[in-house]
């Protein structure tokens, strides 16, 4: 009775087999892990900083292209190779996201950076262009001003006190970023904000949880899971989060007619481009996310290079000094913040030893040539920053922020340093995210303030372990 569909099934699993190596059998010229590697990769249990190290270890022992592949499924190529970077992330046409970063919609939203909608991408990308710029730097200097001058405040309390400076940098990072974006200051709702960095640092553990764990990267299997209601809950507060301000200022915007200023804030630009409430919402709640997150821990990462360095400490204090005199009631203005070219160095020196995000992927439906061979379509390629942060640099693991001094920098190969992604779909923030971390990072390394992060517990053992 089962003997015709155990057969039918069999010659299907078998044509599916072969039609599969051969639709790729061009990546048979690329080196990688056995199969039976990447199983035991896979099924064994493994934290964030495993995975990490895995994908690290591959591109140490098989170069620039690896081939990551169980035949007969669909393939990955992890790659640091100065070509694919060219012919891919610059390229106009290969713009599309793998599923990885959809897993991040639910508590981060469906903002610009993780759209799958490529024609609708295209549409607020325009749109969020004209925002983020100098202007936008300009406009704002005083918001900035303001928050510096205020995590300045938060450090000086606690000097010589242990304290977690990762987490004081993500709260001054998140007051900035939602004054930025909702002209609101929640520098004083330590409620408010504590759920929302909780309900933050929870989505992500279960996110990491969730990836290094092929079973319950399937929808239908992690829904059993308890994780699943923490997932759906922090998202929640997550949209609460910001739905709680959003609302109010849209109302207000729509019926006050009177005492407009005649400087537009961030909600009046999405507004006059007709970007309608959700889509204000989403990007909204992944901007919010997007800059907070990632500039924390790189200021954190900044500074745990620089507290074991008080040479470079003193180089950016002359730096500023020089620009501005001693004088702490003179506030950097936007034309100031272009002179410091030593800070903006180390700022870059350590975004090239610690990313914000060490991979980024791309998923790739038509084959295209690289190096003069053909990569095939319907294939993932995961860029490796961190290994093209590395191996196309001298001495990689020191820290040398005179890489990048305008004398220097031409000795940097092409498309060997991005940290914000590089073409169509890098960081939209990037203009901001360097030039204003400029004043901040004074204010957090001046002579008096130095003392207090020598004497911080950084939780950044993950770091020590790494490099």
């Amino acid at each position: 009775m089962f003997v015709i569909p155990f057969t039918l099934l069999l010659f299907i699993t078998i044509l599916y087999y072969f039609y599969q190596v051969n639709k790729y059998k061009v990546l048979d010229d690329y080196p990688g892990p056995t199969p039976l590697e990447l199983i035991k990769f896979m099924l064994l249990p493994k934290s964030t900083t495993d995975t990490y190290e895995f994908f690290v270890s591959l591109s140490k022992k098989y170069g620039p292209v690896v081939k990551i592949w169980i035949k007969p499924f669909r393939p990955s190529l992890l790659v640091s190779d100065g070509k694919f970077v060219k012919n891919i992330l610059l390229s106009k046409e290969h713009v599309n996201k793998t599923g990885y970063f959809g897993l991040l919609r639910t508590f981060v939203g469906d903002g610009l950076p993780l759209m799958s909608d490529i024609s609708l991408w295209r549409q607020e990308r325009k749109t969020f262009s004209h925002v983020f710029n100098n202007q936008f730097i300009i406009d704002y200097i005083s918001t900035f001003k303001t928050h510096a001058i205020k995590l300045s405040e938060a450090i000086n309390e606690n000097l010589n006190k242990p304290v977690d400076l990762q987490v004081l940098i993500l709260r001054h990072g998140l007051n900035i970023v939602y004054d930025l974006l909702l002209n609101e200051d929640i520098s004083k709702q330590d409620d408010r904000v504590n759920r929302y960095m909780k309900s933050l640092r929870t989505f992500f553990g279960v996110y990491y949880d969730r990836i290094n764990s092929p079973l319950k990267m399937i929808d239908s299997i992690f829904k059993l899971t308890e994780n699943y209601k923490i997932w759906t809950n922090t998202s929640i507060e997550s949209k609460k989060f910001i739905e709680s301000t959003l609302k109010q200022v849209i109302e207000l915007k729509k019926n006050n007619t009177s005492g407009k200023s005649d400087r537009k804030d961030f909600v009046d630009l999405l507004l006059e481009s007709n970007l309608s409430y959700d889509r204000i919402l989403e990007n909204i709640r992944t901007l919010a996310v997007a800059g907070s997150d990632t500039v924390s821990a790189s200021s954190g990462f900044a500074l745990y290079e620089l507290a074991k360095k008080p040479e470079l400490q003193e180089k950016i204090y002359q730096e500023y000094i020089s620009i501005l005199g001693t004088d702490k009631n003179v506030c950097a203005e936007f034309r100031d913040i272009q002179q410091m070219t030593f800070t903006e160095c180390v700022i870059k020196e350590s975004l090239r030893l610690y990313p914000p995000v060490p991979f980024i992927f791309r998923a790739l439906f038509n084959s295209t040539e690289i190096g003069g061979k053909i990569v095939p379509g319907d294939i993932d390629i995961i860029f490796s920053i961190i290994d093209s942060h590395y191996s196309n640099f001298d001495d990689p693991a020191e820290f040398k922020p005179e890489r990048f001094l305008p004398e220097n920098a031409s000795n940097i190969p092409a498309n060997a340093y991005f940290p914000f992604s590089l073409g169509p779909r890098d960081c939209i923030g990037k203009i901001v995210a360097i030039k204003l971390s400029n004043r901040n990072f004074y204010l957090a390394t001046s002579s008096e303030i130095i003392q207090c992060i020598q004497s911080m517990i950084i939780k950044l053992i993950y770091v020590v372990k790494l490099f």
